[in-house]
């Protein structure tokens, strides 16, 4: 779910120009344009998507530029911000959606570039580039105090009549904001667009025509005419909507979104706008159509999930074969719609949980790297780390019990239900006594399928089928956002999750198919609220596994300091302690027991071993490693789980690039700090739960996370000089002297190739993950 790395810092400045804009002086002009005409495709579009995309291609891109798509630079800028603490909800500015054209002028957004209504004077991207190049950094410098780059910093968003004073008062606030200057070629590219009227193209590019007659497949597919092709095509709308669909024959692309059109298949897709999936569509006929994205990928908003004649005939074996016949459609009120377990409740649960685990890395994305998953309070509800696996259909009490989730729809109602009549403390209450309800009935119901209180298996939790490696996953919390990795990676965690079908529903239709990123704060707090019930569900149903004399203490060393809370005693108290476990257990702790069974039980469901953070006598050689790749991780792994002052003072993700002198090919590393807490369970005041003694470092290959906070180039040949003096640092001192030997710095010379080096290795590694980075959140070292 970004930005523009370069055009905007403090703000872009913007407004309706009431007056010709003003060239301030302390401006340094741009090239002159190049005799020739510039292509924005071959030209423009590159030097945008390296350089200004990277901080502007999201909801939270400085002042709502996105620079991602010719239409978002049509769109231009606005003075509202999306991510704030508002009391109403505000309209939704989704581009592409909730207006086109002229009508984004009447909701306030302001042209950044010439267009038709430009009288010749410069454009205020001119401008802030020209401010840009007058006030550049000393190179590989720490950047002043007097330029902010919290992503809650207060935009100023002028408009080009006031630019002048924006400019006084913010000299370094032109483009690349922050950041190291462009290259003289790159400018002109920009100078000569802008010069030319910066013309963006009229079309969107052609589809394949491999990638048509699939199309047409699936949206014969989903627009099936019998009750229940359209109640399976509308459940499965609601999983989708937020997907990056591709088809599994064209790994790279196109890629696609699913969307309701008021148009059939082979006309123009006429997207129905609505906040929410489960929305009414507000007219009698609609149509499910896959709408090609032309905007530049970035990773942030690349959540993909595929397509294919497999997954076809998959969806048609779990949801049109078979046995269950509607007699109705579901209603689209909002005390239906938007509870699952009622609007869906004629679709077995057994199909619907499995539709979910075949890719449950997909689903566990839409909510860790959501919207919803911006910004600290929003996240702190999880911890930095920790492992996710899921019961297994044939023990989960949704499944087995058809009578079940009757039984207990109205206490899964979920927080879109009530927010136009509940403050947060009765949402708070109310939704408390709901889940304490649920859990209890689920005792029950535990009690009656386990009546000798035996307890539960391994074979209670999911195996993949035997194959599908969606059945381990891991959970990353990088302060302010968050990332899903297959496998569990990392040493140990702390805490672990089981998930079942009625929490899994719960948390997508909570933070994905409910949210509304452009809601009130009633909205944010109850989503919120509510998502701290589901994390303690799938904790406890984790502790369910062990030897039930150690849960509660086990459950007490996770919640230090929040042991007396509501929710902790009574609403989501721990239950099933009158069930033993049939699970094995030696001597000492039994949780890493449990994850070490669970790792065993399968080698084509847990992949590779984790060498790099689970090697018990390095070092431990990775098969097909080259040569650089052993050298680097014979040197990384003394530094992976253990605990040190160093760790405490790494930024949350850091990316290692490990060079090859000789010309071969380069490594890359992901170094991602997690942050230790007393407990997460409370909204704020987080700084006091940490317990930085206790942080760890998990060290994978390749890229984790969306947004990298600095970077380390080092030479293989000087890797272990690297960690020798990072496994060394004290204090911020210490840290400074390691940036300045291997450090990427915003301003270093160096900054724009590494960015450029790191998409390449990364486009190479994984073409169909592969996005832009956001650079929103590179830190000031």
């Amino acid at each position: 779910m970004i930005r523009l790395t370069i055009l905007l810092g403090l703000g872009l400045g913007l407004v309706l120009a009431s007056c010709a804009p003003v060239r301030p002086p302390k401006l340094a002009p741009l090239p002159a344009p190049a005799s020739g005409a510039v292509s924005f495709a071959e030209d423009v579009q590159p030097v945008l998507n390296g350089r200004c995309v990277v901080c502007h291609a999201c909801y939270d891109g400085p002042c709502q530029l996105l620079l991602s798509s010719p239409d978002g630079i049509a769109r231009g800028a606005s003075t509202e911000v999306v991510y704030a603490t508002r009391l109403l909800a505000m309209k939704p500015t989704r581009l592409g959606i909730d207006a086109h054209g002229a009508e984004w002028r009447q909701r306030g957004f302001f042209a950044v570039a010439p267009d038709a209504a430009s009288s010749g004077d410069p454009s205020l991207l001119e401008l802030m580039l020209e401010l840009g190049r007058a006030n550049q950094f000393p190179a590989n410098t720490k950047l002043p105090y007097d330029v902010p780059l919290g992503i809650d910093r207060t935009l100023s968003c002028a408009q080009p009549s006031e630019f002048p004073t924006y400019a006084t008062e913010h000299p370094r606030g032109g483009m690349p904001y922050g950041m190291a200057p462009l290259a003289d070629a790159e400018v002109q590219v920009l100078s000569t667009w802008l010069a030319q009227g910066a013309p963006l193209p009229a079309t969107t590019p052609p589809r394949p025509s491999a990638a048509a007659a699939q199309v047409a497949d699936w949206e014969a597919f989903l627009n099936g005419d019998s009750l229940k092709q359209r109640i399976t095509a509308r459940y499965l709308y609601e999983h989708w909507f937020v997907a990056h669909l591709y088809f599994d024959d064209l790994p790279r692309g196109p890629f696609f979104r699913v969307v309701r059109s008021t148009t059939p298949p082979g006309e123009p897709v006429q997207e129905i706008a609505t906040v929410q999936p489960y929305d009414a569509p507000g007219v009698e006929r609609f149509w499910y159509r896959l709408s090609p994205i032309d905007a530049t990928i970035v990773r942030k908003t690349h959540i993909v999930y595929p397509l294919g004649q497999a997954r076809m005939r998959r969806l048609q074996s779990l949801f049109l074969d078979s046995a269950w016949e509607p007699t109705r459609l579901p209603s689209y009120e909002t005390a239906e719609a938007s509870n699952p377990f009622v609007s869906f409740e004629q679709i077995p649960a057994r199909a619907r949980y499995q539709y979910m685990l075949d890719d449950a890395q997909y689903f566990i994305m839409t909510f860790i790297r959501g919207p919803v998953c911006r910004g600290q309070v929003a996240v702190d509800v999880i911890e930095d780390h920790f492992f996710v696996a899921f019961l297994d259909p044939d023990h989960d009490p949704s499944v087995v019990d058809p009578t079940f989730l009757e039984r207990a729809k109205l206490d899964l109602s979920l927080p879109a239900e009530h927010l136009s009549g509940l403050a947060p403390g009765e949402f708070w209450l109310q939704y408390g006594h709901e889940q304490e309800r649920y859990l209890d009935l689920r005792e029950q119901e535990y009690d009656a399928l386990d009546p000798q209180r035996v307890g539960p298996t391994l074979d209670f939790i999911w195996d993949g089928d035997g194959s599908n490696t969606n059945a381990q996953l891991t959970v990353f919390r990088h302060f302010d956002n968050a990332a899903v990795e297959r496998g569990f990676v990392g040493a140990m965690p702390k805490t672990a999750w089981i998930i079942d079908y009625a929490l899994f529903e719960r948390i997508y239709y909570d933070l994905v198919a409910g949210y509304d990123v452009f809601g009130g704060v009633t909205h944010q707090v109850a989503t919120r609220l509510y998502m701290d019930h589901l994390r303690m569900q799938g904790e406890n149903m984790f502790l369910t596994f062990l030897p039930a004399d150690q849960r509660e203490s086990m459950r007490a060393s996770w919640y230090v300091g929040a042991t007396s809370s509501l929710d902790y005693e009574s609403y989501d108290r721990l239950h099933g302690l009158s069930h033993g476990t049939r699970i094995p257990f030696g001597p000492g702790d039994p949780m890493p027991q449990l994850l070490a069974k669970l790792l065993a039980r399968s080698a084509a469901v847990a992949g590779p071993p984790d060498l790099l953070n689970r090697c018990a006598k390095p070092p431990c050689d990775r098969p097909g490693a080259s040569a650089l790749e052993r050298r680097a991780e014979r040197a990384l792994q003394p530094l992976a789980g253990v605990r040190g002052a160093w760790v405490a003072q790494m930024p949350e993700i850091v990316f290692l690039r490990v060079r090859d002198g000789g010309g071969g090919q380069d490594a890359s590393y992901s170094l991602v700090h997690n942050r230790a807490h007393s407990n997460v369970a409370f909204m704020f005041d987080e700084a006091s739960r940490l317990l930085p003694a206790d942080d760890t470092m998990t060290i994978a290959r390749g890229y984790f996370g969306s947004y990298p906070n600095f970077v380390f180039s080092v030479d293989v040949a000087q890797i272990e000089a690297f960690t020798a003096e990072l496994a060394a640092v004290r204090d911020q001192i210490d840290f400074g002297a390691l940036v300045e030997n291997w450090g990427v710095r915003r301003t270093s010379p160096d900054m724009w190739a590494t960015v450029d080096w790191l998409h390449a290795d990364y486009q190479r590694r994984e073409p169909t993950q592969f996005g832009l980075f956001d650079l929103g959140r590179y830190e000031n070292r």
